[in-house]
């Protein structure tokens, strides 16, 4: 395991508990916010899987995850 690896999933972590108030509160971001996330951070793991650094691979569908909650909890 190399350090990068921690780094970006802690990010990666991060970046999915800041969604949290997004996915219990009433106001909803546009489709046009969602997709563009969804698709942009699949595209990041996938790059992340061809490197090997598989706790950043994890860590980033935990944040698809939660923008695809937050998408059906419109």
């Amino acid at each position: 395991m190399i350090w990068q690896d921690v780094v970006i999933m802690v990010a990666c972590f991060g970046f999915a508990l800041a969604l949290i108030p997004s996915i219990s509160g009433k106001q909803k971001p546009e489709r046009s916010s969602y997709l563009p996330a969804i698709v942009l951070l699949t595209a990041i793991a996938v790059s992340f899987a061809t490197l090997g650094l598989w706790l950043s691979v994890f860590a980033e569908i935990t944040a698809i995850v939660a923008w695809g909650i937050l998408r059906r909890s419109k």
